[in-house]
Parts: structure tokens; sequence; C-alpha cells
């Protein structure tokens, strides 16, 4: 005969309960509960991570725009521009100025777009994103 480990201890042996119909249901219940609430976080995930990836298009046109400027005046915002309807990343309606052209001291380029995205149960929202750079201008 083998001796129960709880047999002396003064505890009492714990119950066990076998599962039933009910704790199925329950498990349904909790399964719908918390379905939502990780999409919305996996969509909010993917949302944030390409209005990220827009942002760095966005940097990355001006930068090179800034030193399309710098080599050949009047240059930058086309390249700029021409870059980003290259990319992969959508960012929306861009506005492109030249704060300062060469021949000078710098070539600095502002870039912005207002991107559409779409949030489930939030609806649409506008994000705004916004680049500049800076390059010395070249002298011949």
């Amino acid at each position: 005969m083998t001796r129960s480990p709880w047999w002396g201890s003064g505890l009492s042996q714990p119950h066990h309960r076998e599962a039933d119909s009910r704790d199925a249901g329950l498990a349904a219940v909790e399964f719908a509960l918390i379905v939502p609430l990780i999409v919305m976080l996996l969509f909010a995930v993917i949302t944030a991570g390409t209005a990220a990836a827009g942002q760095l298009s966005l940097q990355a046109a001006a930068r090179d725009g800034a030193r399309s400027e710098s080599v050949e005046p009047t240059s930058g915002c086309t390249t700029a521009i021409d870059q980003l309807a290259g990319s992969t990343a959508t960012v929306g309606d861009i506005t492109c100025s030249t704060t300062m052209a060469c021949p000078g001291e710098r070539s600095q380029i502002d870039i912005s777009a207002q991107r559409l995205i779409s949030i489930p149960i939030l609806g649409n929202r506008t994000v705004a994103l916004s680049a500049s750079a800076s390059y010395e201008c070249l002298s011949d």
C-alpha cells in the first residue's frame, strides 16, 4: 500500500473536477472577447510601420533633393518628388520647397506630406509627415 503525500500533512487532498461543456463555452466567450483586441493591435502595428516607412522615404528624398540642388540649382524638388514617386512607401500628398538655393553656402529643401491612415473602429486619420535636409553648395 502506498501512502498519499497528503496523508498526515494536515492538508486536504485537492479536488479535481472533470471538464464539462460549460468550460468549452467559457473558452469560446473568452476567445470572442480577446480576438478583436488582438486584431486591432495587429492593425495598429502594421499602420505604424507603414507610417514610419513613409517618414524614412520622405527623409531620404529630402536628403537626395538637397544634394541634387547643391550640384544643379532648381533640381532639388524635382529629384525628391521623382524619388518618392518610385518609392514603395506611400506618403500621400507631397509639398516641396527650397528655402536656400545655391549659389550660396548651403542648399536646403523642406518636404511635407499628408498621409491618410485607416484605423479599424476609429476611422480615417491624417498624419503629417515632414523632412528637411541641407547640403553644402559645391563651388565651381
